[in-house]
């Protein structure tokens, strides 16, 4: 009976890696295709561009894809693996040997346990670099021969200090911060823009911002005056602006964490980084869930349709997951819920809901 059983185990484990390697490989192949068709023209406008700039697009995109779908593959590897297994009384013949539902299962919690492990760790050390270099690409318009990445930000908007700061970009050079293209609102007590400032270059010395090229806009009086150059008075130093644009997706987790650390201590706001943070443990575990939700496809009575409609029914409670995970991170960044709860309560959720589904099924 223990010989049978491991035999069982193994088989369900080989069909369900079988399938999900090929439902990850199917999605990234399409989806990369697809996406390749609509950045195409961009990739090869760019002066001396070719095959080699299509080949390091596709290098840089497909660790997200991979990273993006992994859990999707796995939700339908599971429920092709169990309707299968159900079409062919495989799972009827070890219930009536005396296997249970958990010990059915447990060869699909091991395998999703390994592919947890596996695109967390894929996401750290491939997708994460890939997709910083990916992003520092496309600002520069897919350039051939592009210089290797500085510590630059793009298209800054940050809310700091009573003012609405706008930047074209910030880089750093020689050991000075340059902010380029610079707006700056001024806000009241109840929000409103009171003045604006435009500068064409902004430098930090000496604890404060000098712009350059500035234009001066006072609301009330609606008069404007231009200086060459101009002081600007904010406590926002350029390790925390750095801190506050920081791109959460394209920055490990020692490096977030700092952050994180940063902004608590100048006291900013942190919600979204920190969402951000816990979302990049949440979102590899989302994968221990699908054997759970997706079990019902393969248990219940055997009649003509009911088996379709097992499949579709955990499949859906799967996206139904992925719906509300995304709301829930989209809730914690925004800071109407608490960070822990946006990553971590639809996991939650789903494993009870799933648990009780197998307890049903086990009764």
């Amino acid at each position: 009976m223990i010989t049978m059983q491991n035999t069982f185990m193994h088989y369900v484990g080989r069909m369900f890696a079988i399938r999900f390697l090929g439902l990850l490989v199917f999605f990234v192949i399409i989806l990369q295709m697809l996406d390749l068709l609509n950045r195409s023209d961009d990739i090869l406008s760019a002066e001396g561009a070719g095959m080699d700039s299509m080949l390091r697009y596709i290098s840089l995109r497909a660790p997200q894809i991979v990273s993006q779908f992994t859990p999707f593959a796995a939700l339908l590897g599971i429920v092709l693996t169990l309707a299968g297994l159900s079409h062919t009384s495989e799972i009827t013949i070890m219930r009536a040997a005396g296997m249970s539902v958990h010990r059915v299962l447990f060869p699909l919690g091991v395998s999703c346990a390994i592919i947890t492990l596996a695109h967390f760790t894929f996401h750290e050390l491939v997708t994460v670099k890939a997709s910083e270099s990916l992003d520092y690409w496309e600002v520069n318009d897919y350039a051939v021969g592009l210089p290797p990445e500085s510590d630059t930000r793009t298209d800054i908007r940050i809310s700091y200090d009573g003012e609405i700061i706008a930047a074209d970009s910030a880089v750093r050079v020689d050991g000075a911060v340059l902010l380029s293209g610079v707006t700056i609102y001024d806000l009241n007590d109840d929000g409103i823009i009171t003045g604006t400032i435009t500068a064409r270059i902004a430098r930090y010395e000496e604890g404060a911002w000098r712009l350059f090229g500035a234009r001066e806009l006072d609301a009330e009086t609606t008069q404007a005056a231009a200086s060459e150059t101009v002081i600007w008075t904010n406590s926002l130093d350029p390790e925390l602006l750095f801190a506050m644009t920081l791109e959460p997706d394209q920055t490990t987790i020692p490096e977030l964490a700092a952050k994180i650390n940063q902004l608590n201590q100048d006291r900013a706001d942190t919600r979204a980084p920190m969402t951000s943070l816990l979302g990049r443990f949440s979102k590899p575990m989302a994968t221990l869930v699908m054997p759970l939700l997706g079990a019902i496809a393969g248990f219940g009575v055997h009649r003509q349709g009911v088996l379709l409609m097992r499949a579709v029914t955990g499949a859906a409670l799967g996206f139904a997951y992925f719906v509300a995970e995304n709301l829930a991170l989209a809730l914690g960044a925004l800071g109407v819920v608490p960070a822990i709860i946006g990553a971590f309560f639809p996991l939650a959720i789903f494993m009870v809901v799933g648990f009780s589904i197998i307890l049903s099924m086990e009764n």
